[in-house]
């Protein structure tokens, strides 16, 4: 057994591939050169190193993104402060038009129930009027 080879099982293990690609990596004698099992390893080692470099950058995006999702979240957070403080204010004012909406009322509807207590203390002027100028009639009629 050559010390500078490995199984076939093992090169699968450690390279991360199918036991057929590392039987066609073997020599005759069934074994896995480490010298072939090293330049896999680079290759692969490259491949990861790239694989992580497009990680990094799309971590890069995702935290700008991130980043500007808190900036619009907490500028919604104001405005939606803002939003409710207002309505409070709107609602307060709701209240305040409203009870002046029933004051008036109330006030409309004593006018006109002294308009119409003026119109019947008239009207029981007119006939007292009446009723006394009959009686100074009836009195010049009788002397």
């Amino acid at each position: 057994m050559d010390e500078a080879s490995i199984s076939p099982a093992e090169a699968t293990r450690l390279l991360g591939i199918s036991e057929e690609e590392a039987g066609r990596l073997a020599h005759p004698d069934g074994r896995v050169p480490l010298e072939v099992v090293r330049d896999r390893a680079g290759v692969a080692t490259l491949e990861l190193a790239r694989e992580l470099a497009r990680a990094r950058e799309e971590v890069g995006r995702l935290s700008g993104q991130l980043k500007e999702v808190r900036a619009n979240n907490l500028q919604l957070q104001k405005e939606f402060k803002v939003s409710v403080e207002e309505r409070r204010r709107l609602t307060e004012e709701v209240l305040e038009l409203r009870a002046a909406a029933e004051e008036r009322l109330m006030l409309m509807e004593r006018v006109e129930r002294i308009a119409h207590i003026e119109q019947k203390l008239a009207e029981s002027e007119a006939e007292l009027e009446k009723l006394r100028s009959r009686g100074l009639m009836a009195r010049l009629l009788n002397q």
